[in-house]
């Protein structure tokens, strides 16, 4: 994550949220997190694979092993691998269902959007960049006065066109942001007097 969030992106996502807030009355945030949820079973899958094959291993070796070791060796295996599945993130990526991630990185994101207070804008305007590197996914939450002014399906249009951008790195994911600025000008025009009510820089989070 530190490669995709290096210094020239966290100016380039400041720069992309001035461009919509300048075009604009909707207040961005962007926030960016490790991951979305712990997904323990992918732990527990490799752990269980693993504590198998050693258990199999000993049972057919060649070699005689003890009773305690049979019953005890192979957990010791499975659990020391398991664990080593914190490691590698793109395991637990891959033994996750995409409607899984997704579901975990919405419901983080709702909570996020709480938690920062995205929707104490005075016009209700708050739209929330919420990116999780393990899944490989963004979600956009919208105040509901945002929400009510876009039109049909173009939140979720966004998103895919933000989450495929992911691959080009950060700097990439803010050129995309910054290109929403006509949209939102449409939904939610700049009007004289609109004050910066939330901060522009970007929220790095566990």
């Amino acid at each position: 994550m530190a490669k995709f969030l290096d210094d020239d992106a966290r100016t380039a996502f400041k720069r992309a949220v001035e461009t919509v807030e300048n075009a604009s009355a909707v207040e961005v945030v962007v926030c960016v997190r490790q991951r979305s949820a712990a997904y323990r079973h992918a732990n527990v899958a490799i752990g269980a694979v693993f504590a198998f094959i050693g258990l199999a291993t000993m049972l057919y070796a060649e070699e005689d092993f003890s009773l305690p070791s049979i019953l005890v060796d192979p957990f010791v295996v499975g659990v020391l691998l398991g664990s080593l599945v914190e490691l590698l993130p793109q395991i637990k990526r891959v033994l996750t269902p995409p409607a899984i991630r997704r579901h975990h990185v919405l419901r983080a994101a709702r909570a996020t959007f709480l938690e920062r207070g995205v929707h104490n804008t005075t016009g209700r305007s708050g739209l929330l960049v919420y990116i999780s590197w393990l899944e490989r996914r963004i979600a956009l939450v919208a105040d509901s006065g945002l929400a009510q002014a876009l039109p049909d399906g173009a939140l979720v249009r966004c998103e895919n066109a933000l989450t495929r951008a992911m691959r080009g790195g950060g700097s990439a994911v803010a050129t995309v942001l910054a290109g929403f600025a006509d949209l939102m000008a449409g939904a939610m025009p700049h009007q004289d007097g609109d004050v910066n009510e939330l901060p522009d820089a970007v929220d790095e989070g566990p």
